[in-house]
């Protein structure tokens, strides 16, 4: 992929501006001596330099996906399997060697497959179960990581994967510019593949999502695409209908509007129709004729807009609204003028200041356990019904079991002599099937129910708690006047949830732009997004999880059945049976563990809500006693400190207002390239 190297170059230019005042807006801070504002600007210089665009190339085995890369990239960097791939993550990143590392799961799954290449046995034997450092290998080996090999035993093929990902290294430009590309496991592999492309989907900047033409919208892509990408809230994935060039001409305009017809819906993009094959052999034979033949330029052009401008754009409006923020209200309408005001006063009149508050500070800290003790207990307070629900869906799901089975016809069948390959292949079928069932009906529950309660929920925790917390703030920034002598020292529109995820940390908690201004319900709304997600992964493939691997729990239903003389009839009646016991046998016995884990992993985002909480109460007090322990100091050490501290304050307040107004230039740009 060719991207525009002018709109490169204007967003690294955007990127070193910002960059450049953040080490100038820390050393402000630092003079100030506010130390929580310095550890936030230390978080951001870090997430706007080690900043990456991450592109998931998500679809079906043999579609293209690897040609598609190798087009993207501009060379033979994958190599395209023409075997299954294992359940693994291929980050290609840029490297001044070409290298792959492997990295190990942690733990190790209980069982392995067989056919784990030597390299990799000898490594784990090495180091053990847990905690197994990567592997760097050859970069023409990784097929012996990544591939099952033809004729391997169907139970292996099943088994998890001992790998989480390989990055592999590459000397191109493109990558140089901090691109990575991911490679996902097919979509229509088996399910354990699926889940680790979708668990990869929360940390992708943009999605492509790869189709064939010639069999456009299979029932696997359409329901991954509304189960995942929609319902996790990805409305900007790329589609790219691939093979468009073996498409008959008077063929093609239908394949579009079929496209858009299934497709439109679930992206504000356009549909992309390309040869990927093309694009590669263009690429590498320097055609240009045959690149725009191959249809890749009009995508790789919105491409190209989407990492260096809007993605771009995002990603560097956060950070210096951020920066302005800190700057401005906390710095230049609060710090400032504070220790100004102090140091307009006597050494004695400010520490009998100290001493008169001293009392109210910490009675602020013993209201702030009061309140954070009553947070907790609410949290606790909600745990049952939250469980409650949880076990009446999951013994829903139990009473549904034996009529999906029943109900189902499989496509496969045992014939007159059952043979084992005939039987797993049934057992694979209707246990896929069931898993299926399963996660619809999660899914539904999912938002019609469990979604609604712990807004409820949620809600009903913090909103309890508004009122307090508003009343304990008010209280600490009357302490600071008091101290300071200044009245006029106030922050500016911020509302109470913003100062307390401001303090506490709230930008690098996955919520960005801290969309809390409206009160409580912004909050909420932004936390339901998370659990959201938690409750996709940690109720469907936690509480459920194993079922996608059937020939694990129902071996025995084989040997049965090859032993037992049965009729085709009687046989499939077996399975069915059998299968209805494993199953029905397994969620019950999981039950109660399963409903613990769900619904911990709800209220552990409400305690971590809590906790937000009790470090900005303490990080407000603690900026208070700060300053004025500066400002003593200065004092105590004569009239030629002071002076030097006023000039110190007239500087910071010089340099502030003029980064503001940087600030201001670089977000108008930035709004300016929507």
């Amino acid at each position: 992929m060719v991207l525009n190297q002018e709109e490169l170059n204007k967003f690294n230019v955007q990127k070193k501006h910002l960059c450049k005042m953040l080490t100038e807006a820390s050393g402000v801070i630092q003079e100030l001596s506010m130390t929580n504002a310095g550890e936030n600007l230390k978080k951001l210089g870090e997430k706007v330099n080690n900043d990456t665009f991450k592109i998931q190339v998500i679809g079906t085995f043999k579609n293209g996906k690897s040609t598609f890369i190798n087009s993207l990239l501009g060379e033979d960097v994958l190599p395209a399997y023409a075997l299954p791939a294992t359940a693994i993550i291929n980050e290609i990143k840029y490297g001044d060697t070409k290298k792959a590392i492997v990295h190990f799961r942690n733990p190790l799954p209980k069982k392995l497959p067989t056919n784990i290449c030597t390299k990799a046995l000898k490594h784990i034997e090495q180091y053990g179960t847990e905690n197994i450092p990567p592997l760097t290998i050859e970069y023409h080996e990784i097929k012996d990581y990544v591939c099952i090999p033809i004729g391997e035993d169907p139970i292996q093929m099943l088994l998890e994967s001992p790998y989480e990902k390989v990055e592999l290294f590459w000397p191109l430009d493109i990558l140089k510019e901090g691109i990575e590309i991911i490679d996902s496991p097919g979509l229509d592999e088996e399910a354990i593949r699926t889940r680790v492309t979708k668990d990869y989907l929360t940390k992708a900047d943009a999605i492509v999502f790869m189709l064939i033409a010639d069999k456009l919208c299979g029932q696997k892509e359409m329901e991954f695409i509304e189960d995942n990408l929609h319902a996790l809230g990805f409305t900007e994935p790329f589609f790219i209908v691939n093979r468009f060039d073996l498409i008959e001409e008077e063929e093609r305009e239908g394949i579009r509007n079929y496209a858009k017809l299934k497709l439109s819906k679930y992206t504000t993009n356009d549909i992309y129709y390309v040869s990927a094959l093309q694009a590669l052999k263009a690429e590498i034979n320097k055609d240009s004729k045959l690149y725009e033949q191959s249809g890749m330029g009009l995508f790789t052009a919105k491409l190209t807009q989407f990492l260096t401008k809007d993605k771009g754009r995002i990603k560097l409006s956060q950070p210096a609204r951020e920066l302005k923020r800190i700057l401005n209200n906390e710095a230049l309408y609060k710090v400032i003028p504070g220790q100004k005001a102090m140091l307009e006063c006597s050494l004695d009149e400010i520490k009998a200041r100290y001493e008169k508050v001293k009392p109210q500070l910490d009675t602020q800290i013993l209201k702030k356990e009061q309140i954070i003790h009553k947070l907790t207990l609410k949290i606790e307070q909600s745990k049952p019904e939250l469980q409650r629900a949880i076990r009446q869906h999951t013994l829903s799901i139990i009473d549904m079991i034996p009529g999906w089975i029943n109900e189902y016809t499989p496509k496969n069948t045992i014939g007159l002599i059952p043979k084992k390959a005939k039987i797993q292949a049934v057992v694979k079928e209707i246990s896929d099937y069931v898993n299926k069932q399963i996660i619809a009906k999660q899914n539904v529950w999912k938002e019609e129910v469990m979604l609604p309660l712990a807004q409820e929920k949620a809600n009903n925790i913090f909103e309890s708690s508004e009122q307090d917390l508003t009343k304990l703030y008010s209280t600490i920034d009357e302490i600071t006047i008091q101290i300071t002598g200044n009245d006029n020292i106030k922050t500016k529109d911020v509302s109470i949830w913003e100062r307390i995820f401001i303090f506490g940390g709230g930008l690098l908690m996955g919520l960005p732009d801290i969309a809390i201004a409206g009160g409580v319900n912004g909050l909420t709304k932004e936390l339901i997004k998370n659990i959201g997600v938690i409750l996709a992964t940690e109720c469907v493939l936690g509480l459920f999880l194993g079922f996608t691997n059937p020939f694990v729990l129902v071996g025995g239903i084989i040997t049965a059945i090859l032993g037992g003389g049965f009729t085709t009839d009687a046989a499939m009646n077996k399975i069915k049976q059998d299968l209805t016991k494993v199953f029905v046998d397994q969620i019950s016995s999981n039950t109660e563990k399963g409903t613990i884990q769900a619904s911990q992993s709800i209220t552990s985002q409400f305690s971590d809500i809590v906790n937000v909480i009790s470090s900005a109460i303490d990080k407000e007090i603690g900026q208070t006693e700060e300053q004025i322990n500066l400002i003593v100091k200065a004092m105590t050490e004569g009239q030629a400190n002071i002076d030097a501290r006023k000039e110190i304050l007239s500087s910071c307040e010089a340099k502030i207002k003029s980064l503001s107004i940087e600030l201001d230039n670089l977000t108008f740009e930035l709004i300016e390239q929507k």
